[in-house]
């Protein structure tokens, strides 16, 4: 799935949801969001995705090779065969992301608001004193977050799942705000 001949693919994937209509058979595949892994392969997926496969990459997740995931929404619903080399480049407004290994991840959420682009990590309520002294080495970078922004590839899986199906995150996730 990551090996170098796949750095520049993209494709997409129409993958049934369970309880979902099927999709009309010739019609193409009509996506909503991308998905990139480690920087590398990107996929575009629609409402037909099962969700549950969020989990398998995110299992897979080794820190090094593997090492982060992110789900961008896309403008607008779009056929798979109108997905443009622009569309698939754009940076796009709202996007998912983590990063780390599948024991150990950073889940952070990315939106614009009035042209300002802002990034949150997320974790668990509670306080955060001092700095952050947690080590989660991704591909060439690290980044260093508090014990309870740290995610398995179980728990990730679920907030991706949210995000993919609403378009937010569990409102029971604390946002502490990037700056870059």
């Amino acid at each position: 799935m990551f090996s170098s001949p796949e750095a520049s693919a993209c494709r997409a994937l129409p993958v049934h949801v369970t309880g979902a209509a099927d999709p009309t058979p010739g019609e193409p595949v009509v996506a909503t969001h991308r998905v990139t892994y480690s920087d590398r392969l990107k996929v575009f997926i629609g409402e037909y995705e099962d969700v549950d496969s969020f989990l398998r990459p995110l299992r897979r997740l080794d820190g090094r090779q593997r090492y982060a995931l992110d789900l961008t929404v896309l403008p607008e619903p779009m056929p798979a065969t109108e997905i443009t080399a622009a569309v698939s480049a754009a940076r796009g407004t709202r996007a998912l992301w983590c990063a780390g290994s599948a024991e150990a991840m950073t889940v952070q959420l990315r939106q614009t608001v009035d042209h300002v682009s802002r990034r949150y990590t997320l974790g668990m309520p509670g306080s955060r004193l001092g700095l952050p002294t947690v080590y989660l080495p991704h591909g060439d970078d690290d980044t260093y977050v508090y014990a309870d922004e740290v995610f398995t590839a179980e728990s990730a899986a679920e907030i991706f799942r949210s995000f993919f199906l609403e378009g937010t995150v569990p409102a029971s996730l604390q946002h502490r705000e990037i700056i870059d």
